[in-house]
C-alpha cells in the first residue's frame, strides 16, 4: 500500500461559540515518516469566521517544518450551509492572499454545496480540493452508489480536479444505533472509478488512518486490502483454550486479511457443568449470546467465556 501526504489536525473550533479543542501533535514522528504533511484546521459547520483566520494554523505549520516534518500546506475543514458559501469564498479568498506561497491552500467540500451558485468561486480558490462523501445524510454513513452519485455531480458542477475522502471509521449514534463503514462498499466504490473513472478525480483522502489506539477506525491491513483490492473475506477463528483446574476460555481469533463481527450467538455441545459469558456475551443454555456482537480488527484475539464439562466442543455459530 502507498500513502502520500498525511492530513494532520492542526486545531479544531466546535460549536456555534468555537471552543476551542485541545490537539496534540506528534512532530518527532511526523519528521521520522518523511511524508509529507497538511496542517488541518477543522471549525464547526455553525460557527461564523468572522474575526477568525487561518494564519494560526499557518504558524503550526511552518513550526512544524522548522522541527524537520515536510509541510505541504494547511487546509480548511468547515462544513456550512450551503446558503453560507459566498460568505465563506469571501474568507476563504482572504485568506489565501494573506497565506504566502511557502503553503498551498486545501480545502474540504460537502456534495450538497454542488447545487450552490456561488461552487463555481468557491471552488476556484483553494490549490486542492477533498469533496467528503461520507456522513453526508444521517442517519447513513457510506453507500457507494449515492458517493458515486455525489462524485459525478460535483464534478459537473466545477469542472475541476478533487480528491475523494472516504470513510474507514464506525461511529454511534446518539439513539444507540452503530453506523460503520464496511469495508466491501467502499472498496465497490474504488473498482467502479478504475473501470469507470471520472477524470476530475486526481486521488483518495481516507479518514481516518487507523491504529492501535482508535478501536473504532480500520486496521491498517484491512485498509491495505482494500487499496490494493484484494478479497475482503473474514477469518473469525472461535476456539477452545485450557485455562487450568478443568476450565476452558472460549476465544475469538482473528487471523483474517480484514477487520469481522463477531457472531452474535455460539453453541457448544458436550456436558456441561458451567458455562458463562464475558466482554458482553451472556449464557442461554448451551450457548453464548450477545446483543451487541464485538468487533476483532485483523489479528486480535478476545475471550468472550469460559466453560467447565466433559466432551465440550464448539458447535459453531
Amino acid at each position: 500500500m502507498e500513502l502520500g501526504a498525511l492530513r494532520v489536525l492542526a486545531r479544531e473550533l466546535t460549536g456555534p461559540a468555537r471552543t476551542p479543542v485541545e490537539v496534540r501533535v506528534d512532530t518527532e514522528a511526523l519528521a521520522r515518516s518523511g511524508r509529507e504533511v497538511v496542517a488541518v484546521m477543522r471549525v464547526d459547520g455553525t460557527a461564523p469566521l468572522e474575526e477568525l483566520s487561518l494564519l494560526e494554523t499557518a504558524a503550526m505549520a511552518r513550526a512544524w517544518r522548522a522541527q524537520g516534518v515536510r509541510v505541504r500546506g494547511v487546509e480548511v475543514d468547515h462544513d456550512c450551509a450551503t446558503a453560507s458559501l459566498e460568505a465563506y469564498a469571501h474568507w476563504l479568498e482572504r485568506e489565501k492572499r494573506a497565506l504566502g506561497d511557502d503553503l498551498t491552500l486545501s480545502m474540504t467540500a460537502l456534495p450538497t454545496w454542488a447545487s450552490s451558485p456561488a461552487v463555481t468561486r468557491l471552488a476556484s480558490v483553494p490549490t486542492e480540493l477533498v469533496l467528503q462523501v461520507h456522513a453526508v445524510r444521517a442517519p447513513s454513513l457510506f453507500s457507494p452508489d449515492e458517493a458515486r452519485g455525489f462524485i459525478e455531480t460535483w464534478a459537473r458542477a466545477t469542472g475541476r480536479p478533487f480528491r475523494v475522502a472516504l470513510p474507514t471509521y464506525r461511529v454511534r449514534l446518539r439513539t444507540g444505533q452503530q453506523l460503520a463503514a464496511q469495508p466491501r462498499h467502499v472498496a465497490e466504490l474504488l473498482a467502479g472509478l478504475r473501470e469507470r473513472p471520472v477524470p476530475e478525480v486526481v486521488g483518495i483522502v481516507w479518514f481516518r488512518l487507523g491504529h492501535r489506539g482508535d478501536p473504532e477506525s480500520w486496521s491498517l491491513p484491512t485498509l491495505a486490502a482494500v487499496v490494493r483490492g484484494e478479497p475482503l473475506v473474514p477469518g473469525l477463528v472461535p476456539r477452545l483454550v485450557e485455562a487450568g483446574n478443568g476450565t476452558l476460555d472460549i476465544v475469538l481469533e482473528n487471523p483474517g486479511p480484514v477487520d469481522a463481527d463477531a457472531p452474535a450467538h455460539l453453541t457448544l455441545s458436550g456436558r456441561l457443568e458451567v458455562l458463562d459469558g464475558v466482554g458482553g456475551y451472556a449464557a442461554q443454555g448451551d450457548s453464548l449470546v450477545a446483543r451487541t456482537p464485538p468487533h476483532l480488527r485483523v489479528g486480535e484475539r478476545r475471550v468472550i467465556g469460559f466453560v467447565r464439562g466433559t466432551e465440550v466442543t464448539l458447535a459453531g455459530p
